[in-house]
C-alpha cells in the first residue's frame, strides 16, 4: 500500500508541475509541490492546488481520469472512470523494483498479576515493538499497533467463537456469548516501539503493520499468565477464572483442549 501510494502520488504531482507549467511558463520540473500550493523554483508565479483541480477538470485527457494508464489493474480502471472529471486525478501502477519480501514483525511482552484465590487476573504492563521500517506518522502507527494488540490480548482473555453443538449455529454474533473487549479490560500500561529500520523495498522505506500485533499480543498474555501460574493450568485460549481455579484444586487442566469435529 506504501507503494501504491507513492506512485499514485508521484503521478498527481507531475501532472501539477506540468500544468503549472502550462500556465505559468517554463519547465514542470522548475516547480515544486508544497503547503498546498504549485510554485516556482525560488519564488515567483505559483498556484493553489483548488485552482491547479480546476485547471485539470479544463484540460481533461489524463488530468481528470478521463485517460487512464495502459499498465493499471482492471479494479483501479472502475474506480478512476467513476471519479472521472471530478478534479485532478493521480493514477499509477507500482513498478518499483522488488527483490524481497517486505513481512512485519512484532514482538510483545505482557505482565500479568493473577490471584490464585479467586482466578481473576488483570494485565498491568505491556510493550508492542514493531520492525515496520520507517515510521512515517508515530500517532497513526501507535494506534494500529496497540489496536491491534488489544484484539489479540481479547482472543487470550475472553473473546470467543462460540457454535451450538447441534445445528452449528454461529452464536459469537451475540455480544453476550462473544464478549468484545472495553477499555476495563485494556492493561493498566501500554506502550509501543519501533525498530525503525528503512525497508529497501519501498520508496519512502516504510511498511504496513498488518495483523502481527494481533497474534503477538494473544501469545504474550498468554505466555505470561503460563509463567504465573504454571504450564499445567490451561491448553486452550480464552483464559478464564473459572477453568483457572478448576485447574490449580484439581491439579491438572480441567478445559478440554480445542477438538476438530468431522
Amino acid at each position: 500500500m506504501t507503494r501504491a501510494a507513492h506512485a499514485a502520488a508521484s503521478n498527481a504531482i507531475t501532472k501539477l508541475q506540468q500544468i503549472a507549467a502550462k500556465d505559468l511558463g517554463g519547465r514542470p520540473e522548475d516547480y515544486i509541490v508544497a503547503d498546498q500550493r504549485v510554485s516556482r523554483k525560488g519564488g515567483g508565479a505559483g498556484m493553489t492546488l483548488a485552482h491547479a483541480a480546476q485547471r485539470a477538470i479544463e484540460l481533461g485527457g489524463i488530468y481528470d481520469g478521463h485517460e487512464l494508464p495502459k499498465d493499471i489493474n482492471k479494479f483501479t480502471v472502475a474506480s478512476a472512470t467513476a471519479l472521472a472529471g471530478q478534479g485532478l486525478m493521480g493514477v499509477a501502477r507500482d513498478t518499483y523494483p522488488h527483490n524481497g519480501s517486505s513481512l512485519s514483525f512484532v514482538a510483545s511482552f505482557a505482565e500479568v498479576e493473577v490471584d490464585v484465590e479467586t482466578g481473576v487476573y488483570r494485565i498491568v504492563d505491556f510493550l508492542a515493538v514493531a520492525d515496520v521500517g520507517t515510521v512515517i506518522h508515530p500517532a497513526a502507527l501507535g494506534g494500529q499497533i496497540l489496536g491491534r494488540s488489544m484484539l489479540g490480548i481479547s482472543h487470550a482473555i475472553g473473546q470467543k467463537w462460540v457454535y451450538d453443538q447441534q445445528y452449528g449455529v454461529p452464536l459469537a454474533r451475540r455480544f453476550h456469548y462473544n464478549k468484545p473487549p472495553t477499555i476495563l479490560d485494556a492493561p493498566t500500561h501500554m506502550a509501543w516501539a519501533a525498530v525503525e529500520l528503512p525497508d529497501p523495498e519501498t520508496p519512502v522505506g516504510a511498511r504496513g503493520i498488518g495483523e502481527p500485533p494481533v497474534a503477538a499480543g494473544c501469545a504474550a498474555v498468554l505466555n505470561a499468565i503460563s509463567a504465573a501460574l504454571g504450564d499445567e493450568v490451561f491448553r486452550r485460549a480464552p483464559v478464564n477464572l473459572d477453568g483457572i481455579l478448576m485447574a490449580l484444586e484439581a491439579g491438572k487442566p480441567m478445559t478440554n483442549p480445542l477438538t476438530a469435529n468431522v
